[in-house]
């Protein structure tokens, strides 16, 4: 079984073979969001979530905003 942060960070790999020529970071990050969604987090949180997601899949995201995703999924884990 994948850990969220590992299944964001294969999303992200994938996006960067990019193997569309069209609107390639726009289906991992939507396939990112669709993970996310599953959890079933308060709304706060998931748009927190979804935000930090893409940003990681889009490979835009600041070392600490991928720091912040990896304690939550770490946190999730613990549940």
């Amino acid at each position: 079984m994948m850990t969220l942060d590992e299944m964001i960070e294969t999303c992200r790999k994938c996006h960067r073979l990019a193997p569309f020529t069209n609107y390639n970071g726009n289906t991992f990050a939507a396939i990112a969001r669709s993970l996310i969604d599953t959890l079933q987090l308060p709304v706060e949180t998931a748009t927190i979530i979804r935000s930090l997601a893409g940003h990681i899949v889009a490979g835009v995201a600041s070392d600490e905003e991928a720091e912040a995703f990896r304690k939550f999924s770490d946190s999730l884990d613990c549940e």
